[in-house]
Parts: structure tokens; C-alpha cells; sequence
């Protein structure tokens, strides 16, 4: 996996794709960006699906490697983040994104053992699956608060 590239002159809500118009960028800028980076397709839509609901434009991938690549491009509002993953620990890759862009909301989701998840808490809201749809909605909410709050500290 190649390093991240540090924030510096990025666009922080640059267009996700090149093939944008001004107006879809300018509509794209007004609503909240969230990456969901989960390799089972089933619950990745359910996320996308809740989030939509809560009015995000959401991006979906199921590897660590895309997810760099998406950050690549723009910056999200909020991260979703499984830890199980086939390419690698979701845990590790969101506390590599929480270095170089600290502030970044994330809610971590994941059947890791209890322990594992106990060592994630402190990143954001932990949700264990199986889940259901009001602890999701109900730990988004708090990451975009905690963020909210860290923001007004500073």
C-alpha cells in the first residue's frame, strides 16, 4: 500500500470525480462526503443506505487501497470503517488517516473480539455487528458531534 499524501495544498472538498460539472461540485460541496470502507456488500449498502437517510453522498469500497485512492481525491465528513478486512486492519489504516488528517469523524464497525474493539474506542464511536440501524445512526451522530466539538475547542 503506497503512503497517504500529506493535507497540504489539497483541496479539502475537491470534486470526487473529474467528470464533474461545476454544478454537481458546487451540489457535491453542500452535502456531507462519507466513505464507507467495508468488504461485505451487503452491509456496506445497509450503511450507505442509513447515511443517505442522514444526507450524506456516500462511496463505498471494500479495500484499503481504494480508500486511499478516494482520499486521493477529496477528503469525507465522516469515515466508516470495518476492521476485519481482506487487505489489511481497518484499525490500522484509521489511525494512519487520524495522523494525517486529524478531526476526520470515524465510526468503526466490525465482529472483532471485544478486545480489539475496546482498543479502537478511543478513534470514535465503535459499533459491533451485528447491529442494528438506530446504534448506527445513533454512533454517526456522535462521531460528527465529537468532531464538532474538537473543531469548536480549537
Amino acid at each position: 500500500m503506497r503512503p497517504l499524501p500529506p493535507l497540504s495544498g489539497r483541496n479539502k472538498l475537491g470534486p470526487v470525480n473529474e467528470s464533474e460539472t461545476a454544478a454537481d461540485q458546487a451540489a457535491l460541496t453542500d452535502r456531507l462526503r462519507a466513505y464507507v470502507l467495508e468488504d461485505d456488500p451487503d452491509i456496506a449498502a445497509l450503511e450507505a443506505d442509513i447515511l443517505r437517510e442522514q444526507g450524506f453522498s456516500v462511496v463505498t469500497c471494500s479495500r484499503i487501497v481504494e480508500l486511499g485512492d478516494l482520499m486521493d481525491v477529496a477528503l469525507p465528513h465522516l469515515l466508516v470503517v470495518d476492521v476485519m478486512l481482506p487487505d489489511g486492519d481497518g484499525g490500522d489504516i484509521t489511525e494512519l488517516l487520524r495522523r494525517a488528517w486529524p478531526g476526520i469523524p470515524v465510526v468503526i464497525v466490525s465482529a472483532a473480539s471485544r478486545e480489539r474493539l475496546a482498543e479502537l474506542a478511543p478513534m470514535g464511536p465503535v459499533v459491533a455487528k451485528p447491529f442494528d440501524i438506530e446504534t448506527f445512526a445513533s454512533a454517526v451522530r456522535e462521531a460528527l458531534e465529537d468532531a464538532r466539538d474538537l473543531r469548536s475547542a480549537s
